[in-house]
């Protein structure tokens, strides 16, 4: 894999540090002084860019936007699940922190050029969260199907309504949690919540 990358910070040594450490990738390592400018190339780019104030946060914004095939990757001088989406929402191809460990810097760039991105798994289930609403369904729950719900609405554990129900504990479980899923719901409550707006319980 050779593209062309530019790293951008305020210290010379640790852009030259980034570099080395991506040495065998690179065709030339560049410093532009306009990024912007640099990053409307016709070849590929990679640019690495320390974000640690506004005008970084802009910046970032701006080379995610320019036309051309450039991937940007954030380098976070504060890492927290926040900074981490703020900078997947700007358009970062990857996201980590400044003081990444040589192998990480190293996965971090690959997953990004190749068309993936390496988050850390708060950062994913913060993600996964977002935006996520139940898909409307049309599908009625049988007369047995509300029984259980008006069951667990009333605290009735799934133990006792797999017992009334002739079922192992195991086996209701699977049928409940399908049971929310043709609903549109992801969860027991948000199961509940649905059959209460629609006056099924």
């Amino acid at each position: 894999m050779s593209v062309r990358v530019a790293v951008s910070d305020p210290l010379e040594m640790f852009r030259h540090g980034v570099m080395a450490c991506l040495g065998d990738v690179l065709i030339e390592p560049e410093e532009p002084t306009d990024l912007r400018r640099w990053a409307q190339g016709a070849d590929r780019r990679v640019i690495l860019l320390t974000v640690r104030e506004a005008a970084g946060w802009d910046l970032l914004s701006d080379l995610c936007q320019a036309p051309g095939n450039v991937v940007v990757i954030a380098m976070l001088e504060e890492e927290n699940v926040a900074n981490y989406l703020r900078a997947i929402e700007a358009g970062a191809a990857g996201a980590m922190p400044r003081n990444v460990s040589k192998a990480e810097l190293r996965a971090v760039f690959r997953a990004a050029v190749d068309g993936s991105t390496l988050l850390p798994t708060e950062v994913v289930q913060a993600l996964a969260g977002r935006g996520t609403q139940r898909t409307p369904t049309t599908d009625h729950p049988s007369t047995r199907e509300i029984g259980w719900l008006r069951d667990l609405a009333n605290g009735v554990t799934v133990g006792r309504i797999a017992e009334g129900a002739g079922y192992s504990e195991r086996m209701m479980f699977r049928l409940l949690r399908d049971l929310y899923a043709r609903l549109g719901a992801r969860n027991r409550t948000e199961a509940l919540m649905l059959a209460r707006e629609r006056d099924w319980i």
